[in-house]
């Protein structure tokens, strides 16, 4: 089964009109003040009024961010699903999800004890991006972690019945490595840009080699 795509960190209207031409089932948008991928709110509300994006879902990343804050962004956009990348706590999430009705995925960082992590948030979180851990940084490094440990991941996910995404590093040559895991979903965001931007080649080489992949398998 070809897995679900997130093209995250989308932060001008070029590059929500590159990734809405795009394969991807979800687009993201990064609201971290101060990281090189934050966007205001407010922008994002132009660029959505000139792209079209429907059917793809909307998700915004927040890194422990204020329950008031996230809820007002939720009520100025169309967030479909809510992406807290933190240390949040199992309490913060369901506090979350009570206070907007959206879907919440929880990051989880890979490490020796990340699958005992995403069990505190077993009936919580509605889903899960697995991620590369990297001192001083939460994520965007462009770095994997070791796939090997990707079933146990998503032998979790299952047991859950919620769907796990893999991120950290991944780009056009090495999707289809990664999809031979079987993952729910691949999150990418400096795997399909070029100079800080959204690539359209980029992208169109990436979903090429899933493709491939896809048919190497049928």
């Amino acid at each position: 089964m070809t897995p679900l795509l997130k093209y995250c960190g989308n932060k001008s209207s070029e590059d929500l009109a590159v990734t809405t031409s795009s394969k991807a089932d979800y687009l993201g948008f990064v609201f971290v003040p101060g990281t090189k991928r934050y966007v205001e709110p407010k922008k994002v509300n132009t660029w959505l009024e000139k792209n079209r994006i429907n059917p793809k879902k909307l998700v915004a990343l927040f890194v422990n961010e204020s329950p008031h804050m996230i809820e007002e962004i939720c009520t100025l956009l169309p967030i479909d699903v809510i992406q807290c990348h933190g240390t949040e706590s199992p309490t913060f999430v369901t506090n979350i999800k009570q206070k907007t009705g959206k879907e919440v995925w929880k990051v989880i960082h890979h490490h020796p004890e990340a699958i005992s992590q995403m069990q505190t948030f077993n009936g919580i979180a509605d889903g899960y991006i697995v991620d590369t851990k990297v001192a001083g940084s939460l994520g965007g490094t462009g770095q994997t972690f070791d796939w090997e440990q990707i079933p146990g991941y998503i032998k979790e996910g299952k047991r859950q019945s919620v769907p796990v995404f893999i991120a950290g590093g991944v780009d056009a040559t090495n999707i289809a490595r990664l999809a031979s895991y079987s993952p729910d979903g691949i999150d990418l965001s400096s795997g399909i840009e070029v100079n800080g931007h959204k690539s359209p080649e980029s992208i169109r080489e990436l979903e090429k080699e899933l493709l491939r992949h896809d048919h190497t398998l049928s």
